[in-house]
């Protein structure tokens, strides 16, 4: 029974093996199906989509369909052979399976079925139970697996190749994208995708990273059947072309990016996928800032640099190195020989360093995503400090300085500190003189100096000098540096005159070739008004004509006022005793020439713009003018010229008289030195003797040019006596006999001096002989100029009385040229006069000119019968003879009064003159009203007793008002002094005696003030007393005067005690000026100042080197020299 059991179990087991194997064979070709089918509807699918590009919805049915188909075979073909195999699933029973066994196996046919039929039969029986051990036997040696064959499913294989070829085929031609694209495109089935252009556009960057701040250029190319011209990259929604480098590639370069950028790129409506430029943050320095502290003996503040590393710095200066940062994480320095980090405070870091040699380093940031990003060099350099630089020039000839200035520029890098001046007898170096000079304790300086100014000098004795500049350089002792050596030599007084006078002779000259020029000039105004007088209008020739003569006359204008400048110049240098009259006088004619030379100019460009508007008749008038007026100019530069000469005459024979003294006592003297008398010394003495004759030839030559000559002695036997002593005394010396020698040296000396006491006896005599003759002359020309005057008002009565048609016409107008020739005599007399006194001054000039003017004029009137007009012009003429009368009449009182005071000699000012302080001046001017009012009461008794009535008409006093009439001031005596009038002789005696003592007090009160240097204070106080003066010799003594001397007293007090406020500021300038240094230019010319501002500019604005520059531009031309 037990085995019966175990047949039929074992028959189960097959049955069950059977079954296992039958759902394996099922799975596998369930897998061959699924992998067959399901690739070749992929296959499907994606060919849909590759040829019919579907839009979503399209996309999303294929898409979902494709899942459930595939979701399907695996179910149908993976799934549910699995499950019935691990009989999750119901599957083939037994029955069903022996059906299969039975088909398989024909021996078996329904025996495992009749098997399975009994075994499951519930009635149990041994016949039963024996035809079920009988079938079991049957069946068990059968294998059942046998009915399933796997070889079977073979034929499947097939078709899970198929598509795996085809998907092969695909990848293997390079057209994946088919399938790739496809797949793509049904899986985000979702996604607008558009059908694929002609081509497509593909990034040749190998990554699209940069660095912020850091240009990048993205390189395009487009791939496909067709190639686009053009390409834009849209960035942000804008748009920008791309370049083409090329056919087919597009570059763009982003300019430094700063953070991720987003792009595209676009060509004929096609568009790229969205690309992204990675930006990657930098460390960078936002903000650097170097604090120097300098080294503590310069006395400087700290300085901060920004935005800089390098720096120049004095040796041992710290610095402090602060800089701000933006995504550093570490800061470095390093020299290349070491490498210190910053201390890092926040986005800040910080280090310190002492310097004290010339320094090039770098600066290296990093982060944790750059390393050594910037690497910025600089460069410390280091300066020592320098020695000082002194330069010194002579100033431009152009500037016409007459002194002998230079101009130095000093400077140093940190600072002067001194200046000297050193000295020295030339070839005697060991003999030198230092003085210091001030300087500015700054880094740059410039002086004027005029060697010696002041210095302690020897006349005679050539010097040389240089400068020396020192710095503030202590710590080596202050470094100095010398400046180039000049030389000078003393010139002494005699030597320093005759310069001048060659100087004033050459000045001279040059004015009397510009007068010679002028005359031309004069001519040809004459011949234009000539030429253009009978022409209704001015034609272009004759306006160029115009032009061109005003041109030439502005040039002869300028080069007279130069010359005229120049003797003004030369004659303030020249040293005459004090108040020389003739002197004051002639200067102050020059400079009124000088200004009369400059309102020529306006009067020219008035003529310029006339002939510009081409206005005839105003132009004929102007020009009519400007010839008055410069023949005017002409004949006061003529007297000028010959009032010059003969001052340097005289000069010049006064300087050889000081020249003969000087060389008497000097042979007087060489007599009595026994050690020094020898013939060396003795030809020294000769050849200066030899000399000065050479100067009396000179002096006889110019003065024999002068018009009107000088009596100068010229004794030639005296020289002669002379010559032959000086030389017998030095035979006698050659020989060696001093004794023999002596007598003929002091015979020299004693002649020498004779002669030149004789020299200042002739001048001084001859002064005073040439006043008188002088007042004399003066006197005669007005007693010539009052008859004129009386005939010319006559005969102008008489022409306006006359009537037309008279007879008598014509001889009128003969005497009316009869005055003009009277009249050209006292011209020529006057002009005579100007040529040895400068008193005839040009106002006197130009009445003369009025006087021949309106004279021509009338008669040109007379002429032509308009006598309205002739009368006109006669009536100006005895206006002007008056006022001439009126001046000249100054002039001669002056003389007089000089005469009266002189004594004999050449008129001196009185003694004590300059040296009267004001309380003493008050005191005078205090008993000059006294004897005023004293004249006044004598005046008033007088002239009751014998002055009444007695005016009459027969002449003019000389100092009466223009326009009265002659002869109001007495009974016809000389010069208008009557015997019974209050001009009378013995009031005029007082009158002129206080005049006298009033211009003492007035010279004396200028030369206080110009003292205490109140000149402006006072001129009130002087032109008071001028006005006395005036008054007294016009009018003499009258209450209006003696009020005028009330308000004088009054200014006086006025000034005495602002002079007593003024003291102590006096005295602390004084102070102050004992400080200035000898020979400094302390006022200067304004065309040196001018000048001298030009240069400080240039070296103020000039852009300088920086000093490391600086030191090797000199260490290159050191080598290179």
């Amino acid at each position: 029974m037990a085995y019966n059991l175990e047949n039929k179990a074992l028959i189960y087991q097959k049955l069950e093996a059977f079954i296992r194997k039958f759902y394996t064979n099922e799975l596998i070709k369930g897998i061959l199906f699924f992998v067959g089918l399901g690739l070749l509807y992929l296959l499907f699918t994606l060919f849909v989509e590759y040829f019919l590009w579907l839009k979503p919805l399209g996309r999303t049915i294929l898409f979902w369909t494709f899942i459930i188909v595939e979701l399907f075979l695996v179910v149908r073909y993976i799934l549910f052979p699995i499950f019935q195999l691990f009989k999750i699933k119901k599957g083939i029973d037994y029955n069903q399976a022996s059906v299969i066994i039975g088909n398989h196996f024909g021996e078996v046919n329904d025996k495992l079925t009749n098997f399975l039929q009994l075994s499951n039969d519930e009635n149990s029986s041994e016949l039963l139970i024996a035809s079920i051990e009988q079938k079991a036997k049957t069946l068990q040696p059968i294998p059942f697996q046998n009915a399933v064959n796997f070889k079977g499913n073979r034929k499947y294989i097939p078709l899970a190749i198929l598509p795996i070829l085809f998907f092969a085929f695909f990848y293997l031609s390079g057209n994946s994208k088919m399938i790739s694209q496809s797949l793509n495109r049904v899986v985000n089935y979702q996604e607008q995708f558009t059908p694929p252009a002609p081509f497509e556009f593909i990034i040749l960057n190998k990554n699209l990273t940069t660095q912020e701040g850091t240009d990048f250029t993205v390189q395009v190319k487009s791939v496909g059947n067709v190639v686009p011209e053009n390409a834009m990259i849209v960035i942000d929604n804008e748009s920008y072309f791309m370049e083409n480098s090329k056919a087919g590639t597009f570059e763009y370069t982003f300019s430094k990016p700063q953070k991720n950028i987003s792009f595209h790129v676009e060509a004929n409506k096609v568009s790229s996928h969205n690309f992204e430029l990675k930006v990657v943050e930098v460390p960078t320095i936002a903000n650097l800032e170097m604090k120097i502290t300098f080294p503590s003996y310069l006395n400087r503040k700290s300085e901060t640099i920004q935005g800089t590393g390098n720096a120049i710095v004095p040796e041992g200066s710290k610095i402090s190195w602060n800089m701000t940062t933006q995504s550093t994480d570490k800061v470095e320095w390093t020299d290349f020989k070491s490498k210190s980090t910053y201390v890092a405070e926040n986005n800040r870091f910080i280090w310190s360093k002492i310097i004290s040699q010339n320094t090039e380093y770098q600066i290296i940031t990093s982060n944790k995503s750059v390393q050594n990003f910037e690497k910025l060099n600089y460069q410390i350099s280091v300066i020592k400090d320098q020695f000082p630089v002194i330069s010194i020039g002579n100033v431009p000839d152009s500037l016409k300085v007459d002194e002998n200035v230079v101009v130095g520029q000093v400077s140093d890098d940190y600072g002067l500190s001194k200046l000297q001046i050193v000295y020295y007898p030339a070839n005697a170096k060991d003999k030198g003189f230092r003085k210091t000079l001030p300087v500015k304790n700054d880094v740059f300086d410039q002086f004027v100096f005029s060697f010696p100014g002041n210095l302690p000098v020897e006349e005679g004795v050539s010097y040389e000098y240089y400068f020396e500049i020192f710095d503030n350089d202590v710590l080596h002792n202050f470094k100095s540096t010398k400046s180039t050596v000049f030389s000078n030599r003393i010139q002494t007084l005699q030597e320093k005159q005759d310069d001048l006078m060659q100087q004033q002779n050459s000045n001279i000259n040059g004015l009397q070739k510009s007068l010679k020029s002028q005359d031309k000039q004069l001519s040809e105004l004459d011949k234009l008004q000539k030429s253009n007088k009978e022409k209704s209008s001015l034609e272009f020739k004759d306006q160029q004509k115009v032009d061109d003569f005003i041109k030439r006359q502005k040039q002869q204008d300028d080069m007279m006022k130069q010359f005229t400048k120049k003797m003004d110049e030369n004659l303030d240098k020249i040293k005459t005793e004090k108040n020389d009259e003739f002197k004051e006088a002639l200067q102050k004619r020059l400079e009124e020439s000088q200004k009369d030379l400059e309102k020529n100019q306006k009067l020219l460009d008035e003529l310029q713009k006339l002939n510009d508007k081409i206005q005839q008749e105003e132009l004929f008038e102007k020009m009519e003018q400007f010839k008055q007026v410069s023949k005017n100019q002409a004949k006061t530069l003529e007297q000028l010229v010959e009032l010059t000469k003969r001052f340097y005459v005289e000069k010049k024979a006064e300087q050889i008289a000081d020249k003969l003294e000087q060389l008497s006592e000097k042979q007087d003297k060489l007599s009595e030195e026994n050690d020094k008398n020898n013939a060396e010394n003795q030809d020294k003495i000769n050849k200066e003797f030899d000399a000065i004759q050479e100067d009396l030839k000179d002096l006889d030559k110019e003065n024999k040019e002068l018009k009107a000559p000088m009596e100068i002695p010229m004794d030639k036997e005296q020289e002669k006596s002379i010559d032959e002593d000086l030389n017998k005394a030095k035979e006698e010396l050659q020989k060696d006999k001093k004794k023999d020698a002596k007598p003929k040296q002091k015979s020299a000396a004693k002649k020498m001096k004779e002669m030149s006491g004789a020299m200042e006896e002739s001048m001084a005599g001859g002064d005073k002989e040439q006043m008188e003759e002088d007042v004399a002359m003066l006197r005669q020309v007005m007693d010539n100029l009052l008859s004129f005057s009386f005939s010319q008002e006559d005969l102008m009565k008489s022409f306006k009385n006359l009537k037309r048609g008279t007879p008598s016409y014509n001889k009128y107008l003969k005497t009316q040229q009869d005055l003009r020739l009277q009249f050209q005599h006292v011209d020529d007399s006057l002009f005579a006069l100007s040529l040895r006194n400068p008193q005839l001054n040009e106002p006197i000039t130009k009445e003369i000119g009025n006087v021949h003017y309106n004279i021509e004029k009338s008669l040109d009137n007379l002429v032509e019968s308009n006598v309205s007009k002739g009368a006109s012009h006669q009536q100006y003429t005895v206006s002007s003879a008056n006022r001439l009368a009126d001046m000249l009449s100054d002039v001669l009182n002056g003389m007089k009064m000089s005469l009266s005071g002189s004594g004999q000699g050449k008129p001196k000012p009185s003694s004590g003159k300059g040296e009267m302080q004001l309380p003493d001046i008050m005191m005078k001017q205090k008993g000059l009203g006294e004897k005023m009012k004293d004249g006044m009461k004598k005046g008033k008794e007088s002239g009751k007793k014998e002055g009444e009535g007695k005016e009459g008409e027969a002449g003019q006093k000389p100092g009466q008002k223009p326009g009265q009439k002659p002869g109001q001031s007495g009974s016809g005596g000389k010069d208008g002094e009557g015997e019974n009038g209050q001009d009378g002789e013995g009031n005029a005696k007082e009158i002129m005696e206080i005049y006298k003592e009033q211009r003492q007090l007035r010279e004396a009160l200028q030369n206080e003030l110009n003292k205490k240097g109140m000149s402006g204070s006072g001129q009130n106080a002087i032109d008071k007393m001028k006005d006395i003066e005036k008054q007294l010799l016009n009018q003499g003594f009258k209450n209006e005067t003696l009020e005028k001397v009330l308000n004088l007293n009054y200014e006086l007090l006025k000034l005495d005690k602002a002079i007593q406020q003024q003291g102590e500021e006096e005295k602390r300038q004084a102070e102050t000026n004992k400080k200035q240094i000898d020979g400094l230019k302390r006022s200067l010319t304004p065309a040196l100042k001018e000048y001298l501002n030009s240069i400080e500019i240039l070296n103020r604005q000039s852009l300088p080197l920086r000093p490391n520059f600086s030191q090797k531009v000199k260490e290159y031309f050191n080598v290179n020299d």
